[in-house]
């Protein structure tokens, strides 16, 4: 009896298993397709939407790439990407260190780090009109001004985050790399 239910919750496992796969792949295998195909093979009746290209042919790919500027656009987004994070690890890891060891002996520390963060709390959408107009009165409205404002957006949780994992770390660990090299007295040896 207990076998039987297994296999029938199984089946029905199994079942919307195969469903969930044909709601990802069923659209993904339409892009393909569509993508390959001449605009003239393109029908209103679906064996013909479902049915392979005649030829597989690129011109599609080229033409959207020409018509976006996709090589400038990639350009753009890996510049921008690339300066973000850079910074981002740069400056926020310097804060983050900071403020996670002066915290527990500073106030001022304590209270800078809950300013930081309670940025989190502000959604953008509520900061995208005045940081986009204040970037334009700066005259920054262009690639330095877009990882600016990405600096400043992931700074809270970047703090947070820093911060919460150096808390962790004994402030000894650090302590004994500041410890000067000396040379062992003639007859002892180094310890191993």
């Amino acid at each position: 009896m207990n076998n039987k239910k297994g296999k029938i919750v199984n089946r029905i496992i199994n079942g919307l298993l195969v469903l969930g796969c044909l709601t990802v792949l069923f659209p993904l295998y339409m892009t393909v397709i569509i993508a390959f195909k001449q605009p003239s093979e393109m029908t209103n009746d679906v064996a013909g939407a479902l049915a392979f290209p005649s030829s597989w042919n690129f011109d599609n790919f080229r033409e959207a790439m020409e018509v976006t500027d996709f090589w400038n656009s990639l350009g753009n987004s890996v510049l921008i990407t690339g300066g973000t994070v850079v910074l981002c690890i740069l400056i926020h890891s310097f804060a983050g260190y900071v403020i996670g060891r002066k915290m527990a002996e500073k106030k001022a520390f304590k209270a800078a780090y809950f300013y930081v963060v309670s940025g989190m709390f502000v959604p953008f959408a509520v900061l995208m009109m005045p940081l986009v107009k204040q970037t334009a009165q700066m005259g920054i409205a262009n690639r330095f001004g877009v990882i600016v404002l990405y600096l400043v957006f992931f700074m809270p949780m970047n703090i947070m985050l820093y911060t919460g994992y150096l808390k962790n770390i004994p402030t000894a660990l650090e302590e004994v790399s500041d410890i000067p090299d000396q040379p062992y007295p003639a007859g002892q040896s180094q310890p191993h």
